[in-house]
């Protein structure tokens, strides 16, 4: 049974691969004309994948498993139980349903591409309206014990619920909203670096940093694209994504090591277990507490500042001889509210999450519509940021997620912050010669510090209990803003 059980489990992980390869096509190289098509396929792959997913031959195979997993190792009931867990979700879910929430996301996404550029909110708004709308049918077709919101939370941090996450995330931004004055006030003097970095140099950056921190060319490659991403498309398959500004290198640089940073925990995962729980990433607020701990705590170092002048130095020597290492490390730690969450400090950051949170608690009650959004959205930033986004493309048209029907997605990055200030307090306990080794490009100890007792357990581990175990710790925002007080001196 076991052998059924898994046979069909890696049918599913290459469908899956196949429906990723769709969707990064469409992100990365896909012609505008082809939309529409590009929307049915997907359609078609979600449909196949759903019916897949809990034909009763295998939801037999699942439940009886399940009724007697104590029997089988510990390995395998993991695998069982977050088999079973995702079966009982989706056997919730009509096919008519999962298929028109597909086609809905790729055609909202698809006229998004336009619509941000564009500014033109207005073009888009109806078919936003469309999935909300599914998203809260969503929500009420799979159940909740406490809030329609957790039952979409679900699908990035398993056994989230919003009566745990909205207090941590709030608590967190008054910390943050205390701070981020003072060390905007520190900051104010920064130099800003300028110039002219081509792209073929900037792609010759992105490649050396990636390979040093552990990124496998031979299992993955880089691309450019309009709103970065990472993907696994296999176990030996992970594409990361970037774009280029020409005269900020920086930008491209700390999108890379956030990217990176996502690749390095899937290539981390146990290639035996692959296509089954035990070889897949926890949860989104694990992922991105991997991109925020390369892209912030690493990143934004003075090692690394140190490390990243010597490599620039090949490839921009002009700019190398016009700046120093502190020099970047201040250009990669100016504090200043801004309107695009992506090019955000680390301190404001958390701040931009927490807005998003608090119109999507909004937006699942069915008390916000899409075209409240930007008025909500200028409420919010006013309040938390003390500015005021002057056009859509610049407030409620600048992320991807609601358009491709993530709802739910965001909390994920401020937890993450949380969670990866935890573990690099831990981890240099554990490491003390980290800085030195940053300095130097050696990433290998900390790799191997995040393979062992993050990437390692797959889903073993909930997230909680996953950091909890790996740094000794009680969950708290206590060490992300201690780290942050100590950085900027406030």
């Amino acid at each position: 049974m076991l052998d059924l059980f898994y046979s069909h489990l890696i049918e599913l992980k290459n469908l899956h691969h196949i429906r990723g390869v769709l969707d990064w096509d469409q992100q990365v190289c896909l012609p505008n004309k082809a939309a529409a098509e590009r929307a049915e396929q997907l359609e078609l792959m979600a449909r196949l994948i759903h019916q897949k997913s809990i034909r009763p031959e295998f939801a037999d195979v699942v439940d009886e498993l399940a009724a007697n997993s104590q029997q089988y190792s510990e390995e395998d009931q993991v695998n069982i139980r977050e088999t079973k867990r995702a079966l009982d979700r989706q056997r919730k879910l009509p096919a008519s349903f999962v298929a028109e929430q597909a086609k809905a996301s790729s055609l909202c996404w698809n006229a998004w591409m336009k619509a941000r550029p564009d500014n033109n909110f207005a073009a888009v708004a109806d078919l936003l309206d469309t999935v909300f709308k599914l998203a809260r049918e969503e929500a009420h077709l799979v159940g909740f014990e406490e809030h329609p919101y957790d039952a979409l939370l679900d699908l990035y941090e398993p056994g989230g619920r919003l009566s745990v996450v909205k207090p941590l995330l709030l608590k967190l931004g008054d910390e943050l909203s205390e701070i981020w004055p003072k060390c905007a006030e520190k900051s104010a003097q920064t130099k800003v670096i300028t110039g002219e970095f081509d792209e073929a140099g900037q792609v010759r950056l992105a490649e050396t940093v990636l390979k040093g921190m552990g990124f496998d060319f031979s299992s993955g490659r880089l691309d450019k694209t309009h709103h970065p991403f990472m993907t696994g498309l296999g176990s030996h398959d992970f594409r990361v994504t970037t774009r280029y500004d020409q005269s900020d290198y920086l930008s491209s640089l700390l999108t890379i090591l956030h990217e990176g940073g996502h690749a390095l925990y899937e290539m981390g995962l146990q290639k035996k277990w692959a296509g089954t729980p035990m070889g897949r990433y926890v949860s989104l607020v694990i992922h991105e507490s991997q991109s925020r701990l390369w892209e912030n705590f690493i990143g934004r170092s003075r090692s690394f500042s140190k490390y990243i002048h010597r490599v620039v130095s090949d490839i921009f020597p002009s700019e190398a001889k016009s700046s120093s290492p502190d020099d970047l490390w201040a250009a990669c730690n100016a504090v200043k509210p801004s309107l695009i969450r992506v090019e955000s400090d680390e301190v404001t950051y958390s701040l931009h999450i927490i807005i998003r949170l608090l119109l999507e608690e909004q937006i699942i009650l069915g008390k916000l519509n899409a075209k409240d959004l930007p008025d909500a959205w200028a409420e919010l930033y006013r309040k938390y940021l003390r500015i005021t986004p002057p056009t859509d493309r610049d407030g409620v048209l600048q992320d991807t997620h609601w358009f491709s029907g993530s709802i739910g997605y965001f909390p994920t990055y401020a937890l993450g912050n949380v969670f990866a200030a935890m573990m690099i307090e831990k981890i240099r306990e554990e490491l003390p010669q980290l800085d030195h080794n940053i300095e130097q490009g050696e990433f290998q100890p900390l790799l191997r510090w995040l393979n062992e007792n993050i990437h390692y357990h797959g889903m073993r581990y909930y997230s909680t209990p996953l950091v909890e175990r790996s740094t000794q710790r009680k969950v708290s925002v206590a060490p992300f803003i201690s780290y942050l007080k100590a950085k900027f001196d406030v």
